[in-house]
């Protein structure tokens, strides 16, 4: 029997996206005790999934500028919604964006 590995699913991540993946994937869903979705499933299924494109909305209180350079540090792109801005691109780097996105806003809030 093969180990099952877990990734977490992005806050901001439309559900129709997570059942997409899913179901192409072959992933199951875990939520920890403290409320965090992941997708658990085989290493080589959550590799792939991990290049799955998607569209992430944004986490309340970002500046203009800070968007802009989160977008041009990463392979992403910024797209308008009806829920407000969304960064497109494969789940890895949308990942690693909102990540740096938040270190960022940690920054300017940090006094």
């Amino acid at each position: 029997m093969c180990a099952k590995h877990t990734m977490r699913v992005l806050s901001g991540m439309q559900p129709k996206q997570v059942d997409d993946m899913i179901t192409e994937y072959h992933l199951n869903m875990l939520q920890t005790d403290k409320g965090i979705l992941l997708f658990e499933g085989e290493l080589e299924d959550l590799r792939r999934a991990s290049k799955h494109v998607v569209d992430v909305t944004l986490p309340p209180g970002p500046t203009v500028s800070e968007i802009k350079e989160t977008v041009d540090k990463f392979n992403i792109e910024l797209k308008q919604s009806d829920d407000g801005p969304q960064f497109h691109g494969t789940l890895y780097d949308i990942n690693d964006a909102v990540n740096y996105l938040v270190d960022l806003m940690k920054e300017r809030l940090d006094f």
